[in-house]
């Protein structure tokens, strides 16, 4: 009885440890630390803190493993904490400061009016649906496309070792943001040439990403809308963490769109969270309500995904598990029979 009062006494209290780490990931504090130990007094002036509370801060840190303390107050460097080096393929430091930014924050405050109503916190809070917030706040857009490219360079390295690019020719990356996991792609398989499609524009950094010489030549950015139609053509096309932004009417016509541009021997990969059978603990299960919040969608079973390819003229080929919280769902036109 004790031990179950314990555990739930730190699950109440675990928003503490997500404002800890957006914290930490806002000041640069692993940066900073990774050049060499400090003490508190050290870093304050770096970082623009008093020194007395970011003690503190960096105390109840080293606590849970993110930083270490030795003797005198000095602060190290753990394993976990190069996970929010800025510089870190993979980093998760933007992941750290959107989970806590209040975009996110404030919205989840709303999390009973969501379930209340069924509709999302976020429109609630802010009186605007969450892509038309972003496209009106270029700061907080940066910040989520920074987070979603940390998401796909984490997320790349399952793909590659689960799935068999090595007879396709060409790919479009349905909503492919920046174009981390087309980067990945095409710099593991030389034969590979993508379209990564978004509303977006690629960034500076990114198109020079794109000019290496590996790269080069391999890959073009088309903008557009996936509800208006998606470029063709292609072996594969794939959506990769994007109808789970959506409802059932608005996923289907984002299948059928890609349905419309494949050609008849193409086929199609679907990236996302599958929530498992049961009452075990998942990932899937927690960011549905992720989705649930902020933009309205959901994450889905297996036999939701069937579903939905069914009614946009596509069959379930297969469902795919990776070293990830991700799965791969190919899908076939039904006419190829």
């Amino acid at each position: 009885m004790r031990t179950e009062m314990t555990a739930l006494r730190q699950l109440i209290m675990g928003f503490r440890i997500t404002q800890l780490i957006h914290v930490a990931a806002k000041l640069d504090l692993a940066d900073h630390l990774a050049r060499k130990p400090q003490t508190a007094g050290d870093l304050a002036p770096l970082v623009k803190a008093d020194p007395a509370a970011l003690y503190r801060l960096l105390r109840a840190l080293a606590s849970i493993g993110v930083f270490a303390e030795s003797a005198g107050g000095v602060f190290a460097m753990t394993p976990m904490a190069e996970w929010l080096q800025s510089d870190r393929p993979g980093s998760l430091r933007s992941t750290a400061m959107l989970y806590g930014d209040e975009i996110l924050w404030d919205a989840y405050g709303r999390l009973s009016q969501a379930v209340a109503d069924g509709t999302p916190a976020f429109d609630h809070l802010y009186r605007q649906p969450f892509y038309r917030y972003l496209d009106q706040n270029p700061a907080s857009a940066a910040l989520f496309h920074e987070a979603m490219t940390g998401f796909s360079e984490q997320e790349a390295g399952a793909i590659l070792a689960a799935y068999d690019f090595s007879a396709l020719r060409s790919i479009v990356d349905v909503g492919g943001g920046q174009g981390a996991l087309m980067a990945a792609l095409l710099g593991a398989h030389r034969q590979l040439h993508a379209v990564i499609f978004d509303r977006s524009p690629p960034d500076d950094e990114v198109k020079g990403v794109f000019t290496r010489a590996e790269l080069q030549g391999r890959a073009r950015f088309v903008q557009g809308d996936f509800f208006d139609g998606v470029p063709g053509g292609a072996d594969l096309h794939i959506l990769k963490s994007i109808l789970h932004n959506w409802n059932d009417t608005a996923a289907i016509t984002i299948l059928r769109k890609c349905r419309e541009a494949m050609s008849a021997r193409g086929r199609m990969l679907i990236v996302e969270r599958v929530v498992p059978a049961g009452d075990g603990p998942a990932e899937a299960k927690l960011f549905d309500i992720n989705m649930m919040v902020t933009v309205g969608g959901q994450e889905r079973t297996e036999a939701e995904y069937a579903a939905l390819l069914n009614a946009a003229g596509l069959e379930l080929a297969g469902v795919i598990p990776t070293n990830s919280p991700l799965s791969l769902i190919e899908a076939l036109p039904r006419s190829r029979d």
